[in-house]
């Protein structure tokens, strides 16, 4: 074993692709070859000289583009839950790693690398491959719905998810740090950079201040991670809700969430959405009906 030098890792990693006769073995979570036509176009030649390309890369939704890249090389990728292992070997030499292939590793990370040319060392790596990573392979890839929120902004994706099911235009725009969602009534999302919570506020009028905590309790018993509450405005500022994360996300970054994370966040806005408009028009009908 010996310990490659940062800017030798790249070198090494292709040296081990182009000196392969039998078999490459390419384990990367996260793997972006734009701008990187090298890479590329060596694994394509080593395949062409009948060479074996084993690529395993992480299983996450979130990480589709990962799995795109390998494919469009012509290579079927094996998908990994949780995988953080990096290392690349053939028949003849290995690299371990802390590099992904990813463009942005190749020209401005700096890595820790060794390689390993003995053959005790080859058949350890081998068998780490049997032992941990060939009977994790994922046999089924993310649904529709999840490769969709794995994708698309954040914004757009909320917007879809409430337009659809209220069935009415919403429209949603980032303003002055936070998400304005425009949907009968206009909400505000901010998510906390230090407590990494989600804060959604709509103003309301003082009848339905009055009548809220019944409405808050109801909602209250149907929710874990979340929390509804009501505030009273003062010194002329407006009487709002909030829904507050009482969990913090992974991300301060709403496009950068975990699927499943998306998923609750999604729905627990729409929750408070839909709850609230219903709650505005109960508070008018009644408001009517006492003036009449």
């Amino acid at each position: 074993m010996k310990i490659i030098p940062p800017y030798q890792i790249t070198s090494e990693i292709l040296n081990t692709i182009n000196q392969a006769e039998k078999y490459i073995v390419l384990v990367s979570p996260y793997v972006n070859f734009t701008n990187w036509d090298r890479i590329k176009q060596d694994l394509i030649n080593a395949m062409k000289r009948g060479v074996k390309v084993e690529f395993f890369t992480r299983f996450d939704s979130n990480n589709s583009q990962s799995w795109e890249q390998i494919e469009l090389l012509g290579i079927q990728p094996k998908l990994i839950k949780n995988l953080h292992a990096k290392l690349y070997y053939s028949e003849k030499s290995a690299i371990v790693t802390s590099m992904n292939l990813l463009t942005s590793s190749n020209l401005n990370a700096i890595e820790f690398g060794s390689i390993y040319h003995t053959e005790e060392e080859l058949k350890e790596l081998k068998s780490y491959v049997r032992q941990f990573l060939l009977p994790h392979i994922e046999e089924e890839m993310p649904n529709e719905d999840d490769l969709y929120l794995g994708n698309e902004k954040f914004i757009f994706a909320l917007q879809n998810y409430i337009s659809c099911n209220l069935k009415i235009d919403v429209y949603c725009k980032w303003k002055n740090g936070s998400i304005e969602i425009k949907a009968g009534t206009t909400f505000f999302l901010a998510l906390d950079k230090v407590k990494k919570v989600i804060y959604l506020s709509a103003i309301i009028s003082g009848d339905m201040y009055q009548d809220s905590h019944h409405f808050i309790n109801e909602c209250n018993r149907h929710l874990n991670d979340f929390e509804i509450s009501v505030e009273k405005g003062r010194n002329r500022s407006y009487d709002t809700m909030h829904l507050i994360s009482k969990k913090k996300l992974s991300n301060t970054n709403f496009d950068y969430l975990l699927v499943n994370e998306k998923k609750v966040v999604i729905e627990m806005i729409y929750f408070f959405v839909s709850n609230l408009l219903l709650f505005k028009e109960d508070c008018y009908q009644k408001k009517k009906k006492g003036e009449g």
